[in-house]
């Protein structure tokens, strides 16, 4: 016997944190023209890890994060945060 269900499956609409990091992360590093060797050699973790980085499968440590946003001289927010009016940081000042 066969159940079938007339439920299809939600449409996924919002990209998690991880995958949002990581499509930051490997637009910089292409548009620096950085090879993964490379930023993986300069930030001391795998080809494999900053490979899984790049497609949201894993998220780095808060250590790592911090390295990465220095690595790429930008603040952490702008890692994590869509635009600059969504980083809860950034507007303290201005």
């Amino acid at each position: 016997m066969t159940i079938s269900s007339d439920k299809k499956p939600k449409e996924r609409l919002e990209i998690s944190t991880a995958e949002r990091f990581g499509k930051r992360l490997r637009l910089w590093r292409k548009a620096e023209g950085l090879p993964l060797k490379r930023v993986s050699h300069d930030l001391d973790v795998s080809v494999s890890v900053v490979s899984q980085w790049e497609r949201g499968l894993r998220f780095p440590s808060v250590r790592n994060l911090d390295r990465i946003a220095q690595y790429m001289d930008i603040p952490v927010c702008s890692l994590l945060y869509e635009g600059k009016n969504d980083c809860p940081h950034r507007n303290r000042n201005a």
